[in-house]
């Protein structure tokens, strides 16, 4: 099979998006004799999006993060490829470049995606640095959060100071990708995972995540989703939020 033009990719990323959701609510629900039935056309769509790859290395990347149930596939289909057009570092790209910049942004974040997690699963046998085991089963649900519900978008950033709490020294790594120097057009924390591509976003490393992260309590998050609501609805009416 030959490799897909990179034009086509929006259109590959939406298709196995939409059928990712589908298999991981399945999966999720315990619906596995379902979940086969459509695992063969997820797969399909997931062969077609790492086929637009030339390289064999980047193919295997991109499909073992995609293949994972914590890679935040809906923020960044949101974020890196519905809102791409909107950033003000890429409206003066055209179509092809665009896209050309999304397929470079994908395998990039499955690079960071696989690193961060390899390096949590090796740091997890001498201390416990996040609240989920990251098992891979749905029989794992996400802690009880209390106010918050997983939206993950306190966590839309692009970088910050690299201050980790309890004493925790992280990988040399995850500081330069922490810093936003990991990825073109980073935007959200590269320790945002995904629960299952339900939409709900949690911490990877929450027990020992920046210092600056804990600042961000529940008064904050009201006065963001306060402010994201009033830019959505002054956005629909082609106004500004100002």
């Amino acid at each position: 099979m030959s490799a897909p033009h990179a034009e086509v990719f929006p259109g590959c990323f939406e298709r196995f998006l939409i059928r990712t959701r589908h298999l991981r609510a399945l999966e999720l629900a315990g619906q596995e004799r379902a979940a086969r039935d459509v695992r063969a056309a997820w797969q399909e769509s997931l062969h077609n999006l790492a086929a637009i790859y030339q390289e064999i290395e980047q193919q295997l990347v991109v499909a073992e993060a995609l293949t994972d149930p914590y890679f935040p596939l809906n923020k960044l289909g949101l974020l890196n490829i519905e809102n791409f057009t909107t950033d003000p570092r890429s409206t003066h790209l055209s179509q092809e470049q665009l896209s050309e910049a999304m397929i470079r942004h994908l395998y990039q974040w499955a690079v960071i995606f696989l690193t961060i997690r390899r390096d949590i699963r090796a740091l997890s046998r001498s201390r416990q640095i996040g609240t989920m085991s990251l098992t891979g089963s749905p029989a794992e649900q996400l802690p009880e959060a209390g106010w918050c519900d997983y939206c993950g978008c306190c966590c839309e950033i692009p970088g910050g100071l690299p201050e980790f709490s309890g004493g925790f020294a992280p990988p040399q790594q995850w500081l330069f990708y922490y810093n936003g120097d990991g990825c073109t057009y980073q935007r959200f924390c590269p320790f945002l995972f995904e629960y299952f591509a339900s939409g709900r976003f949690f911490c990877s490393i929450y027990l020992v995540k920046p210092v600056g992260c804990w600042a961000f309590d529940r008064e904050e998050c009201s006065f963001l989703k306060r402010d994201l609501a009033r830019e959505g609805v002054a956005g629909s009416a082609g106004i500004s939020a100002a």
